[in-house]
């Protein structure tokens, strides 16, 4: 059963990653991170690392791709200067704005051959086996 969860995730990854660089250059955890930022606002990256479970390293590139997008910006603050504070750019806000529509629709397709009633079964079956403490609201 690992297996075939796992191609599920591929095929819809592979997906959403070729409509999401191809309409708005970004990937879907580029996306991952303007949603985090728009749910968090300003924080810093360390807070941004354990917001969505990755590696300082990880987020140090998605953020930097972010950057070179005008995306998002980093920067210091007096009361912490060791700490880089990442915040969503206005032109970051309307890429998430317009990338989570089209994400949306790319999720309506690749769930359509299931019915309603299976799409909050299977999300039901997949909160119980996904460990305790994270979440979904982004």
């Amino acid at each position: 059963m690992p297996f075939i969860m796992g191609l599920a995730y591929k095929q819809f990854r592979t997906r959403a990653n070729q409509l999401l660089v191809t309409e708005f250059d970004l990937t879907l955890e580029m996306l991952g991170v303007l949603r985090t930022l728009h749910h968090l606002g300003e924080v810093p990256q360390q807070a941004l690392s354990e917001a969505l479970y990755r590696e300082r390293s990880v987020i140090k590139r998605l953020v930097d791709n972010c950057i070179k997008r005008e995306l998002v910006i980093a920067g210091k603050k007096a009361a912490n200067q060791k700490a880089r504070y990442i915040s969503l750019t206005s032109k970051g806000l309307d890429t998430k704005t317009a990338a989570d529509g089209r994400l949306q629709q790319v999720i309506s397709e690749f769930f359509s051959p299931l019915l309603p009633d299976e799409q909050e079964q299977l999300l039901s079956l997949c909160k119980k086996l996904v460990q305790n403490g994270v979440t979904t609201e982004f």
